[in-house]
C-alpha cells in the first residue's frame, strides 16, 4: 500500500511538471501573434558597411557585385553571388551577416538563423554581434522558434543595445498575446 501510494506521489509530481513544462514552451500558445506584421515593422535592410568603405580596394572580388545586388533588392542574385566566394577572416562577419538578411528575404528562414548565429560569432565589435543578433531573434519569430527569440530579445534589452527599444515592444506584444488565451 505505501508502495502504491509513493508510486501515485511521484506519477502526480511529474504529471505536474510536464504541464508547467508544456505550458511554458508550447508553441502554439503564440498562435495569436501577428508575426508577419512584427516582422514588417522591425525587419530594414542593413545597410551596405562591407563594400562602401574607402579602403575596399578589391576590385576582382565577388563581394561587389553580390553587394550591388543586394542594394538593389535582387536578393536571390545576390545570395547565389555570394555563395560564389569565400570573405577574408576579418570579413566574415559581415559576410554572413549579408548572406543572412538575403536567405531570409528570399525565404529561407532558418538556412539565415544560421547565417546570423555565425556573423554574431564572427564580429569583435559588441555593436556588430547585437545586430546580428537582432536579425537572428527576427528570423526566430518568422520561423516560429518564439520562445528562443523571445531569449534573444530579452539579451538586447538587459544589454542595454541599440535595439533595446524595439525589443522592448515587440516583448510586450508577444507577452500579451499569451495571456490573453488564459
Amino acid at each position: 500500500m505505501k508502495l502504491a501510494l509513493n508510486f501515485l506521489i511521484i506519477l502526480l509530481i511529474l504529471t505536474l511538471i510536464s504541464g508547467i513544462v508544456w505550458l511554458i514552451y508550447n508553441p502554439s500558445k503564440y498562435k495569436n501573434v501577428d508575426v508577419d506584421s512584427i516582422i514588417t515593422e522591425n525587419f530594414k535592410i542593413y545597410p551596405n558597411f562591407y563594400t562602401s568603405p574607402d579602403s575596399f580596394t578589391d576590385t576582382t572580388s565577388l563581394a561587389l557585385p553580390a553587394m550591388k545586388f543586394y542594394t538593389l533588392g535582387n536578393y536571390q542574385l545576390a545570395m547565389e553571388t555570394f555563395q560564389k566566394f569565400e570573405p577574408q577572416l576579418e570579413d566574415d562577419g559581415y559576410y554572413n551577416l549579408y548572406l543572412g538578411i538575403c536567405y531570409f528575404k528570399v525565404g529561407y528562414t532558418n538556412i539565415s538563423i544560421g547565417h546570423f548565429d555565425e556573423s554574431a560569432e564572427s564580429f569583435k565589435m559588441f555593436k556588430d554581434k547585437t545586430t546580428a543578433r537582432w536579425y537572428m531573434a527576427l528570423a526566430m519569430l518568422k520561423a516560429n522558434r518564439i520562445p528562443e527569440a523571445k531569449v534573444i530579445f530579452e539579451q538586447l534589452v538587459n544589454q542595454n543595445t541599440e535595439y533595446k527599444k524595439r525589443s522592448q515592444d515587440i516583448l510586450k506584444i508577444l507577452d500579451a498575446k499569451f495571456w490573453n488565451i488564459f
